[in-house]
């Protein structure tokens, strides 16, 4: 496929309905139609509205599936491998320890990358063999659109209607709940998460891509793969734990949660005293962490300072996640947390999960370009003054109207979740007039 044909094929057009990919997936939509049938036998328009949500929210966008199809033809073998390696493994059968890795991943490469023994990790910020840029940059298959109309945002507007309408269909009923204003606060939240939403969209697709070659100083966004840097990552131990190492991550975040039954004596409707039980994660500590790399576009690589870019990174799905029973024993070993817990409340189960960016994986990056100081430059022995990519770094350092971003994943894979301006702004301004008619009337 030449870049062409990809420009063609990734413009959403005017729809980009699609059908669930996985099995968790089509689980979640038949529930979604379920849900919606039931609503519709008793007449509860609010009910169908979460079961439409499901529905919507099931599916991968459009541009996803091309993607994981364009991935499946270019780089079959490595997405067998992935399917093959995913899924959940049981450890113990008697404390159901689990394992669980992802199946597929929406923001691996979709186009073949550098492979390893590809890499000049002795000359970091030259360019590779034939100084080309690597194929998922943008310079070489430009930038993709959304379609006007995707499953999601249909789906909400939808959902937002019905449920407009159980509000009108109660109103003889309970006259003071009807005239809160309900739809008017949802519609301006959706306006919100729309308006931001758009704007991230707007940036991704109208910052040029600077090709590291040939970067300036200044805000810039940048794609490449991960490289090693001046320092090997070191092997991360999740929460401390040997048996949950991983190497080769250049960022990472993991979270340790616990599933908690809490019980509790409620009075319903009669005056009656019962029961209630709800169970729900509780997070216990979370960690992040990284270490400086390479960003390499088959140009040149400049220096990504990880640290720099706390709480601006986007990894997509987990990488691994542990889970396991709760036992007695377990007490000493995670400190003080369950003395903290109240009476009425039951550890069920532990779950650790983490997120990374790794040595090879696609990387994006929103962010200002730096000249390196001379001691700065004095660690790193590599450094080749007649390379201008060499004497420069990315950090993650905010300016006005610029918001710095390291991703997993390229501007193909980052933009691929995004939708239409008229599904960001349209609808929610739709649904605005409707929550000010419905209060208002």
């Amino acid at each position: 496929m030449d870049a062409q044909e990809q420009n063609v094929e990734l413009d959403g057009g005017m729809f980009g309905f699609t059908l669930p990919m996985g099995i968790f997936g089509w689980i979640l939509f038949l529930i979604g139609i379920a849900i919606i049938t039931v609503g519709i036998i008793i007449v509860m328009p609010i009910i169908s509205a979460f079961g439409i949500l499901l529905v919507g929210f099931s599916a991968p966008s459009q541009l996803q599936v091309k993607l994981h199809n364009i991935r499946k033809k270019m780089r079959p073998n490595e997405v067998a491998w992935q399917s093959e390696m995913g899924g959940t493994e049981l450890v113990s059968f008697w404390n159901r320890e689990r394992i669980h890795r992802p199946e597929k991943d929406l923001r691996s490469w979709v186009f073949p990358a550098p492979l390893p023994q590809d890499w000049h990790l002795e000359k970091r910020y030259h360019p590779d063999a034939f100084s080309e840029l690597i194929a998922e940059h943008p310079n070489k298959i430009g930038t993709p659109i959304p379609p006007v109309f995707s499953n999601q945002g249909t789906s909400m507007l939808i959902a937002f209607c019905l449920m407009t309408l159980q509000l009108f269909m109660i109103k003889d009923t309970q006259e003071v709940f009807y005239k809160f204003p309900i739809m008017l606060i949802v519609s301006i939240i959706w306006l919100a998460i729309g308006f931001f939403s758009m704007k991230r969209l707007q940036s991704m697709q109208d910052t040029p891509t600077s090709i590291i070659r040939s970067v300036a100083v200044g805000n810039a966004e940048l794609v490449g793969q991960v490289r090693n840097g001046i320092y090997e990552p070191s092997i991360l131990h999740v929460d401390g734990d040997l048996s949950k190492s991983v190497a080769d991550l250049v960022s990472w975040n993991w979270k340790y949660e616990i599933e908690v039954e809490q019980r509790r004596m409620v009075r319903d409707s009669n005056g009656n005293m019962r029961q209630e039980v709800s169970r729900h994660w509780r997070t216990i500590r979370t960690d992040e962490g990284g270490t400086d790399f390479t960003l390499h576009d088959g140009t040149g690589g400049i220096m990504i300072v990880t640290g720099s870019f706390r709480n601006n990174n986007e990894f997509g799905e987990h990488l691994i996640q542990w889970e396991c029973n709760h036992h007695h024993n377990l007490g000493n070993l995670f400190g003080n947390i369950f003395s903290m817990l109240i009476a009425n409340e039951k550890v069920l189960r532990h779950r650790w999960t983490l997120w990374g960016l790794k040595l090879g994986d696609p990387c994006y990056v929103m962010g200002m370009v730096k000249p390196r100081t001379n001691e700065e430059m004095s660690h790193d022995p590599q450094v080749d003054k007649t390379l201008q990519n060499s004497i420069l770094y990315a950090i993650g350092e905010k300016s006005p109207g610029f918001k710095p971003r390291l991703e997993k994943g390229t501007e193909l894979t980052a933009i691929s979740s995004a939708r239409s301006q008229l599904e960001n702004i349209g609808f929610p301004i739709l649904g605005l007039v409707i929550g000010i008619a419905q209060f208002l009337l």
